[in-house]
């Protein structure tokens, strides 16, 4: 009889199908199925973080599968790009290519500004824009909005821009934040993979929190540092921990101000640690001794990376058991993750150069601060008013130290690129000014400016004016040595009307230590007492240049020839705008000042003057500079006389380190003017 129940004659089909199967599927394969779960659990530490990478350099090579991780703060920025399929040699590549610099602030690309923003950019240590008239909480609670870093982290996880489930990343992944309204510890299992990493390194006050509804997230690191428990709680079977946090500190180690101020952190950090250190298999600390959470140097990264991977070697035995234990041959390793082809596309942080009107008024507050040796401390503000309805922006400023300087303007912007402007500056200055290094005169001076733009023109490298002015000098103090008593010298109050036309082309990759490009600037201004004359005869010219290269000669190695002057034409130059010489930087003090090397304070000089500088640029590393300049000038009152003197010579050796405040240095230079060694030191941007 035929046998009618199809099972029978199905199931010896069914079971050899699944005979063959398990017959060509390898054994690797079938435990990797069933094989108990690995996790990664990563600390906190700012730029001590880095080393994490060179663990995961490690746990790679040892061919670990990684099936969890979880991390907080920079654990997390590694963790995460890590679980959406940056491997380490690709992290590695990444931290090594970024300017940190740039990216812990809020500036905007250099290229992508004109030369007044890009001068601002490098005046200002700190600059916070607010929404006027409305409560924007996006951008309260932080220095730093953080604009930079998420563009960053939203380019590095493209392909996870839309709320998903952690668990469907390519590593199942999980991050802490602290919810500062309750300080209770929040755990990121879900959401924009970008924002979730972003709100984990939220460091309070540095950088503004992440607000997801009512909540206010900011550092996980000050509820849950080393988050082995969320990996137990994801189902990790075994954990391997990286953590930078270094041992207790001691009375002894407390001696200063910033030694208690991260003891403070370090302290409150230690929420669940010492518990999730004990359940972790595999614990490795990383010894990053001499680095801190703000070691972002490159120098820095490469030296906590190979600690990383020095530390994880020593446990080199312990990852092959743990591999023993998981069933998995000594040869196996798992197929290296890779990143979404779109995040792998150049990152693009620029911005037009001109900002078109924002949608709502906005105000933006800038804040310098300098140290010299000169002028020992000086603070300026700037605040700029930017109407959303009309083409018109309002700017105040004010410098404060031992001279004063109020300024505002009124900007308007017809077209892009076309300005005009109205504007009001006051000045209150105390100078010394010298003559062959002997202090002759000590002046006080209060400057009334009045100014009219009639255009301006700045597009990108290039910026073009066309103004009128009114000044007036009064002189409330002024003091003349007895050796110059009978020499003439005459100062007094005056007053000015005058016409200017300038030109600025500025093509360098820096503003401060350039490596490539060039610098012109050139001004002629015409001077009156009454609109057409000045002391009943024609008005006297001011004729003012300088020309800046630079030519890489290495990699390090910069060349860079400068030719500068300034040429007064006419019957009588008041004292308040003849030449003057001395100092670091054009029109420091005085608005016609300029530098000549070994010449610290401020000296006196013909009507005529023309100078070259050579200057040897040598870039030691990231951040140190060491400066050699050469400069020779001749100056007469007469152009035909300006060869007839034997040419005034200089020199100067500097040595400055570049930070986010500025530079901070000392130079060390001599003149043939002066006769004297001059020593000076900067700490900060020059304004």
């Amino acid at each position: 009889m035929t046998d009618c129940n199809p099972m029978k004659r199905t199931l010896p089909i069914i079971l050899s199908v699944i005979a063959w199967f398990f017959s060509i599927v390898p054994m690797t394969a079938q435990n990797d199925s069933i094989r108990k779960k690995v996790a990664i659990v990563l600390s906190g530490g700012g730029a001590k973080g880095m080393a994490h990478i060179g663990v995961m350099k490690v746990i790679e090579k040892a061919g670990i599968p990684v099936d969890i991780i979880t991390g907080t703060s920079m654990g997390s920025i590694v963790g995460g790009l890590y679980s959406c399929g940056w491997n380490a040699t690709a992290l590695d590549s990444i931290v090594r290519q970024q300017d940190w610099a740039f990216l812990l602030s809020d500036k905007s690309v250099y290229y992508s500004q004109d030369l007044i923003n890009r001068k601002k950019q490098n005046t200002y240590l700190l600059t916070k824009s607010f929404t006027a008239g409305k409560r924007n909480l996006a951008e309260a609670g932080g220095l730093i909005q953080g604009k930079n870093l998420t563009q960053l982290f939203k380019r590095l996880t493209a392909g996870y821009h839309t709320p998903i489930s952690f668990d469907s990343l390519p590593i199942p992944f999980s991050c802490v934040a602290t919810n500062i309204v309750d300080n209770t510890e929040y755990d990121f299992h879900s959401g924009i993979l970008a924002e979730a990493m972003r709100a984990s390194m939220s460091i309070p006050a540095a950088f503004a929190p992440i607000r997801k509804g009512e909540m206010v997230l900011v550092d996980g690191g000050l509820r849950n540092n080393f988050p082995a428990d969320i990996a137990r709680q994801l189902g990790a079977d075994y954990i391997i921990g990286s953590t930078v946090q270094g041992p207790p500190k001691t009375a002894d180690d407390l001696v200063s101000g910033a030694d208690v101020l991260g003891q403070i952190v370090d302290v409150n950090c230690k929420n669940k640690y010492d518990d999730n250190l004990s359940i972790t298999d595999i614990p490795i600390r990383v010894n990053t001794s001499g680095y801190g959470p703000a070691s972002f140097n490159l120098s820095a990264i490469d030296t906590l990376i190979r600690r990383g991977e020095e530390e994880a070697m020593k446990h080199w035995g312990e990852l092959m058991q743990l591999k023993k234990q998981l069933g998995l041959p000594e040869d196996y390793r798992p197929t290296l993750l890779s990143p979404n082809q779109e995040a792998l596309k150049p990152i693009d942080f620029s911005e037009d150069s001109i900002p078109r009107r924002p949608q709502h008024d906005r105000i933006q507050g800038s804040l310098g601060v300098r140290f010299d040796t000169e002028e020992m401390v000086a603070l300026q503000l700037n605040g700029i008013y930017l109407y959303s309805w009309k083409p018109i922006d309002i700017e105040a400023t004010l410098r404060l130290g031992r001279n004063i300087m109020v300024s505002t303007v009124a900007t308007w912007t017809p077209k892009r690129f076309v300005q005009m402007s109205l504007g009001y500056l006051f000045r209150h200055h105390s100078l010394n000014l010298y003559e062959q290094g002997e202090n002759n005169w000590s002046v006080t001076y209060n400057q009334h400016q009045a100014s009219l733009r009639f255009l301006n023109i700045s597009i990108k490298n290039l910026s073009m004016d066309i103004f009128a002015r009114a000044d007036f000098y009064h002189f409330p103090r002024v003091l003349i040595s007895s050796q110059m008593e009978n020499t003439g010298f005459k100062i007094g109050n005056e007053d000015f009307i005058s016409y200017h036309a300038t030109l600025h082309y500025n093509s360098e990759d820096a503003w401060l230590f350039p490596t490539r490009g060039a610098r012109f600037q050139a001004e002629y201004a015409y001077f009156t007492d009454n609109f057409a004359n000045y002391n009943g005869h024609i008005g006297f010219s001011e004729l003012s240049a300088s020309w800046q290269m630079s030519f890489a000669l290495s990699r390090r190695l910069t060349f860079q020839p400068l030719l500068y002057g300034r040429m007064l034409f006419g019957e009588e130059i008041p004292q308040i705008r003849r030449n003057v010489i001395g100092g670091q930087w054009f029109g420091h003090y005085l608005e016609q000042q300029m530098p000549f090397v070994g010449v610290h304070h401020i000296e006196a000089t013909d009507k005529q003057f023309i100078a070259c500088q050579l200057k040897l640029q040598e870039q030691l590393s990231t951040n140190n500079f060491i400066l050699l300049k050469l400069a020779g000038a001749q100056h007469a009152d007469r152009t035909q006389d300006i060869l007839s003197h034997s040419p005034m010579l200089g020199c100067q050796l500097a040595y400055y380190y570049r930070t986010l405040l500025g530079p901070v240095g000392a130079t060390l230079g001599y003149s043939n003017k002066t006769k004297q060694v001059d020593f000076f030191i900067n700490l900060g941007f020059e304004f």
